[in-house]
């Protein structure tokens, strides 16, 4: 299965079902399901701005998978700008809908841009 690392709190937001649009500079042209990665990487005050205490998200693990529905050049009607991405005009918004949140993080090692992962 394909996966995506994200720096928290992103992939937390993506697991609390808060965030549907994953914003990136590159083009994502798979569409499917996609297991979401927290990384090892932390944003201290993204996750105060958006109500975490950092210190008890899971990191270094599988949270979730999501169905990657579509990837539009921003700006776009199919992705609404919110407060969990960067959507300056050019870059590209992944719209995801929330398939499965596993009970328990599941420990998994990272890679940046689109990997693949075996579910155990």
């Amino acid at each position: 299965m394909k996966a995506l690392s994200l720096w928290q709190p992103w992939a937390s937001l993506i697991y609390d079902g808060r965030k549907t649009i994953e914003t990136r500079h590159w083009e994502m042209l798979y569409r499917g399901p996609l297991a979401i990665h927290a990384t090892q990487l932390i944003d201290k005050n993204a996750c105060t701005e958006f109500g975490y205490e950092w210190e008890s998200l899971p990191r270094g693990a599988i949270l979730c998978i999501v169905h990657v529905e579509t990837c539009v050049r921003l700006p776009h009607l199919c992705a609404r700008p919110d407060d969990y991405g960067d959507f300056t005009e050019g870059r590209f918004g992944i719209v995801m809908t929330l398939l499965e949140k596993f009970p328990a993080p599941i420990p998994a090692k990272g890679k940046q841009g689109m990997w693949n992962w075996t579910r155990p």
